[in-house]
């Protein structure tokens, strides 16, 4: 039986643990080192680390682009897959308490549009799907922009 997730504050070490599914790797092709891209996001914006025991399976948070906006991240590692129900539950608890807690009023997030899992994922947080960004990945890649407007304080 899988061990029980947990949802701890992030620290950029938590990054290096992870053995990332196929879909975030491509996403991140072309982006910094993940150490790098991993410390810049630590000082953006609100972040946590999903423990599976004392492992750690995914990091997700919010960069903040000013007073009330964020742009949502999301690394999921393969082991995520072992309990895919409980991990989306929480997530999406971590979502909302990143509205209520941390003084957003808008997040969104980019996800690539030939990957249709985390397409689902953003759904099932609560975003609607606002449109369509061509060249917007480093590697000119189409992603979908999906957005969520004050869902959580409602």
């Amino acid at each position: 039986m899988p061990a029980p997730f947990l949802a701890i504050a992030f620290h950029p070490a938590h990054a290096a643990d992870i053995r990332l599914r196929p879909g975030a790797v491509l996403a991140l092709a072309g982006m910094p080192p993940l150490k790098e891209l991993a410390q810049a996001y630590h000082a953006a914006g609100p972040a946590w680390t999903v423990l599976a025991g004392d492992t750690a399976i995914a990091c997700g948070g919010a960069v903040r682009f000013w007073p009330g906006v964020g742009e949502c991240w999301c690394w999921a590692g393969a082991a995520v897959d072992a309990s895919p129900v409980a991990f989306a539950r929480l997530a999406r608890r971590v979502l909302e308490d990143l509205g209520r807690e941390h003084g957003f009023h808008r997040l969104q997030l980019h996800a690539r549009l030939d990957d249709a899992r985390a397409n689902r994922f953003a759904l099932h947080l609560g975003f609607t799907l606002e449109g369509r960004c061509p060249g917007y990945g480093p590697d000119q890649s189409t992603h979908n922009l999906y957005g969520r407007f004050r869902t959580w304080k409602e």
